[in-house]
C-alpha cells in the first residue's frame, strides 16, 4: 500500500505529518536541527521537510509553489499547530482513549478493515501504532479547542436580520426520525468501559435482539427507554453535533457505532426520514449557524494571531 493510497484512507489532518515521516528522513540532511522555537517547543528541520512533502502530496502539480512560499507556509502552519496545542495544555483539553480508539475504528470501517489489518498497512509505510494515537490524539485537542474559542464567534441579531432578508433560506427541512441506547461514564465505569459496553450491545443486535429491548435493558436516557429508545422526530442541525453528523451517515433501520456527545455514548438508529416545514425559529438557528460559519475564518485567524503577537517564536539561523 503506498503512502498517497493511505492518506485517501484517513483524513490528512490526522495522519499528514505521521505518513510523510519515513520516507522524508532519508531525504533530509539537517533531520535534527531546530528551525524555530515556539514557547517551550521546537519545529525542526524534519518537521518542515515532512509537512512540506505532504502539502505537495495533497496539491495538484500545477498548484504547487515554489519551495521558498512551500517551506514558508509549512513553518507558518507548525507554529499555529504548536500554539493551539500549547493553548489545549493550558485548558486541560486532550483526548481520552476510547475518543482515539473510535477514531481508529472508523477510519478501519471506511474501508472494511479490521482495526489490526489497519495497524499492519501503516507500518509497511513505517508508522507505528503509537506515532499514529498520537497524532490522533493531538488533533482531537486541536478540534476541541478550536471549537471551543470558535463558539464564541459573535452572531448578533441584526447580523441575523440582514442575513434573512438577502438570502433564500429553503422552505423545508429533513427530519429524523430516531431511537438511540444512551449510557454515561461515572466514576466506576469510564469512556473505555461504556464504549466498549455498547460495542457488545451492538453486537447482540447482529444476534436477532430487538433493539427496543435492549434500549429498555440499558439506555439511561428513562424518558425514551420506556418507548424502547425511541426519541421522536429530530430536525436535522438541532442535535448535539455529533449526533446530527452520525445521523446525516445512517441509512434507514441502520444503527451507528458507539458515538460520544456531551450527553454521553450512544448507538443510534435511524427508524425513517422526512422532510418538514421549517419553522421560525428554526430559520433563525439555521441563519445564525451559517453566519457563523461565514465569520470563522476570519475569527480564526484573528485567534491565531493573538496567540503569536504574546508568543516567544525564536527563528534560528542556519549552522551552515
Amino acid at each position: 500500500m503506498k503512502t498517497n493510497k493511505i492518506c485517501t484512507m484517513m483524513s490528512a489532518v490526522l495522519l499528514s505529518a505521521v505518513l510523510m515521516q519515513s520516507a522524508a528522513a532519508k531525504e533530509v540532511r539537517w533531520v535534527d536541527r531546530i528551525v524555530v522555537i515556539v514557547n517551550q517547543d521546537i519545529i525542526t528541520e524534519r518537521d518542515i521537510t515532512d509537512l512540506m512533502g505532504n502539502i505537495k502530496a495533497t496539491l495538484p502539480k500545477n498548484e504547487v509553489p515554489d519551495d521558498t512560499v512551500l517551506r514558508q507556509t509549512a513553518i507558518d502552519q507548525l507554529i499555529d499547530k504548536k500554539l493551539v496545542l500549547q493553548t489545549a495544555k493550558r485548558m486541560e483539553i486532550g483526548a481520552s482513549e476510547a475518543e482515539i480508539a473510535a477514531q481508529i475504528e472508523q477510519i478501519a470501517q471506511s474501508q472494511n478493515m479490521s482495526v489490526e489489518a489497519l495497524y499492519k498497512a501503516i507500518a509497511k509505510e513505517g508508522v507505528s501504532k503509537e506515532n499514529l494515537h498520537k497524532t490522533i490524539a493531538e488533533n482531537i485537542a486541536i478540534e476541541k479547542t478550536t471549537a471551543k474559542y470558535m463558539a464564541d464567534v459573535k452572531v448578533t441579531d441584526a447580523d441575523v436580520q440582514q442575513f434573512l432578508a438577502q438570502n433564500n433560506l429553503p422552505a423545508e427541512l429533513p427530519q429524523y426520525a430516531v431511537s438511540h441506547i444512551l449510557i454515561k461514564p461515572d466514576d466506576k465505569k469510564g469512556d473505555n468501559a461504556v464504549r466498549t459496553q455498547l460495542v457488545n450491545i451492538r453486537n447482540k443486535l447482529s444476534q436477532g435482539v430487538a433493539f427496543a429491548d435492549l434500549a429498555r435493558q440499558f439506555s439511561q436516557d428513562t424518558a425514551s427507554a420506556t418507548n424502547g429508545g425511541s426519541i421522536g422526530w429530530v430536525s436535522q442541525g438541532m442535535s448535539a453535533p455529533e449526533f446530527d453528523q452520525a445521523l446525516s451517515k445512517l441509512q434507514k433501520g441502520e444503527v451507528s457505532p458507539p458515538i460520544k456527545s456531551q450527553f454521553g455514548w450512544h448507538l443510534i438508529r435511524l427508524d425513517d426520514t422526512r422532510m418538514a416545514p421549517l419553522a421560525a425559529e428554526q430559520r433563525l438557528a439555521m441563519a445564525k449557524n451559517i453566519i457563523a460559519q461565514q465569520k470563522a475564518p476570519m475569527a480564526y485567524q484573528s485567534w491565531l494571531q493573538q496567540m503569536r503577537s504574546s508568543a516567544y517564536i525564536d527563528y534560528r539561523k542556519k549552522p551552515y
